[in-house]
């Protein structure tokens, strides 16, 4: 599915002013009181033009959120590291279209493929991602966690999910590698890299890129997350001691001076502009939406410019329109206070009523509605199958004359909004769209954020199966664990470390899923020799049967 560059020019005249924004937000948040909250600020034309602080940064001493208050912004670092990436670029020291291995030797090459730096930045490697490998392997993230630790997990690996360039798959992994290149290609570190030609630079002085976790952070946000309605723990992790990925730490104040570079690029001029805003290309010449550690979109007519991140448990959203010259941003120390309805609603109040006329129409994709009849929605209706990832499967249906779908992995069901015959759009989250294959009737689904979903049409699965055969013990090496299936009150489960961790349900022959996570397993002369386990960011992640003699 192409997704084509939008650039759209606007002579409006808005009718929104900064008290109705005040009362839109007031509106969508209450006060939190002694709860940890956020801060949402609205810049526009190189000011801080609205900001509110809800909560508490710190819940031990009763310490509110102001505008100066530090924050882990978590995936949004990885546009700085893009940017350190950039730089480095500019000063002769790289190539973005060096093969990795030329700063990464330890790095394996899989059948002669080469990985570039390119591919790192846009999330089109194939490698695969350390933070879930960790989870595999049971390492909790509140271990100290060591830049080598993470390179060791990424070297170890004896498959990668796909050829290079043949896929978009956000990747943890990739922007660490970035991060490695930097201090090796540069002879310092990214964050004394970045302090010296971002944060230094630009006066913003209070960002930095955590390196030690004994560092002590002066008028900084604790995470938390929610135990129940009323209570919180802790979730800050300050042991992730490396960057690249994330570990960045800024405040409001901060990202204004960022933002404004996107402006005036004062620093890296309109190379790094260029750079930043440069969307990848698959092998197969489809753009994707992602660029130098950014997002860039469309919505409602507009170019936006976006990441978000979410990491302990901060939230955080830097959410750019170009042509208004006007940002999002909003800083969260707990989870529960920016929910996805909420989310949606204040991207709303962003884009004011047009009291003009567009000046140029270069949107390729504006969602505008059409009216489909039932007979033409019959043939879109089946069960489907998400490709490389089979215990995901979809039931298309038409409720009330409107095509809907439900994941039967989780049993959300939204409805599907056409804007063309073939063409739909999520009801409740318009950037994720569906396009259905006009002879098959298999979908498409593009999630605004992470991944693309090819299916298939697959028949309905009635589980017969015999659980006993597939106990037994078995050893992954690329994440250095060992898993042991049993049955337990007529249900597969997981166990590692003598401890449940997944009870499986059968989806199809062979394949057992929980959630997102799928266990596919594997034969040899017909008895079970294994498993692959296959979730968002890992495809094939080998399991092998142990013999017991």
């Amino acid at each position: 599915m192409k997704k084509l560059a939008t650039a759209v020019v606007f002579t409006l005249t808005f009718s929104i002013t900064f008290a109705q924004l005040d009362k839109g937000i007031s509106d969508l948040f209450e006060e939190v009181g002694n709860r940890p909250g956020a801060i949402i600020g609205v810049f526009e034309k190189g000011k801080i033009e609205f900001q509110k602080a809800y909560g508490l940064a710190n819940l031990d001493y009763n310490i509110p959120i102001t505008s100066k208050t530090v924050f882990d912004v978590g995936s949004v670092a990885k546009q700085f590291t893009a940017a350190c990436i950039f730089l480095l670029e500019q000063q002769g020291k790289l190539s973005i279209d060096d093969p990795i291995q030329k700063y990464l030797p330890e790095m394996p090459v899989f059948q002669e493929e080469i990985v570039t730096i390119r591919h790192l930045i846009n999330h089109t490697s194939g490698l695969r991602d350390y933070i879930e490998i960790m989870a595999y392997a049971g390492i909790p993230f509140e271990n100290i966690f060591t830049e080598k630790m993470g390179l060791d997990i990424m070297t170890r690996q004896k498959e990668r999910n796909f050829l290079p360039g043949q896929q978009f798959m956000y990747n943890n992994g990739g922007y660490l590698l970035l991060g490695i290149i930097v201090r090796r290609a540069s002879g310092i570190s990214i964050a004394t890299f970045a302090e010296e030609y971002l944060f230094k630079p630009l006066g913003m002085k209070s960002s930095f890129i955590l390196e030690n976790p004994n560092r002590i952070v002066k008028n900084s946000a604790t995470g938390y997350t929610p135990v129940s309605d009323s209570t919180y723990q802790k979730k800050h992790f300050y042991n992730f001691a490396l960057g690249g990925d994330g570990q960045v730490y800024t405040t409001l104040q901060d990202l204004l001076l960022w933002d404004n570079n996107f402006y005036n690029k004062k620093i890296g001029g309109q190379a790094l502009f260029d750079r930043q805003h440069e969307r990848g290309v698959l092998n197969n010449g489809e753009i994707i939406e992602y660029g130098g550690g950014l997002f860039i979109q469309e919505n409602k007519g507009y170019q936006v410019v976006q990441h978000t991140g979410s990491w302990g448990g901060f939230r955080t959203v830097f959410w750019r329109l170009p042509s208004l010259k006007r940002t999002l941003v909003v800083l969260a120390n707990t989870p529960d206070f920016l929910n996805g309805p909420k989310f949606l609603e204040l991207l709303d109040l962003m884009v004011a009523e047009k009291k003009g006329k567009q000046k140029t129409k270069e949107v390729d994709s504006v969602k505008t509605k059409t009216k489909l009849t039932p007979q033409q929605l019959q043939k879109y209706i089946g069960l489907f199958a998400v490709k490389e990832q089979p215990q995901l499967r979809l039931q298309s249906r038409i409720v009330n004359d409107t095509l809907s779908i439900t994941q039967l992995w989780d049993g959300q069901e939204y409805q599907l909004i056409p804007s063309s015959e073939n063409d739909f759009f999520r009801k409740d989250r318009p950037m994720v769209k569906c396009s259905f294959d006009k002879e098959t009737g298999t979908p498409i689904i593009v999630n605004e954020i992470f991944e693309v979903w090819q299916t298939e049409k697959v028949d309905a699965f009635l589980p017969t199966v015999n659980l006993e055969e597939y106990i037994g013990d078995y050893y992954s090496v690329e994440a250095d664990v060992s898993y042991s299936i049993q049955v337990l009150e007529k249900q597969l489960v997981v166990m590692r470390n003598n401890k449940k961790i997944k009870t499986l349900f059968p989806v199809s022959k062979d394949v057992f899923g929980n959630q997102i996570q799928g266990y596919q397993f594997t034969r040899e002369s017909g008895k079970i020799s294994g498993f692959l386990i296959q979730d968002r960011r890992v495809r094939n992640l080998k399991f092998t049967k142990k013999e017991h003699v």
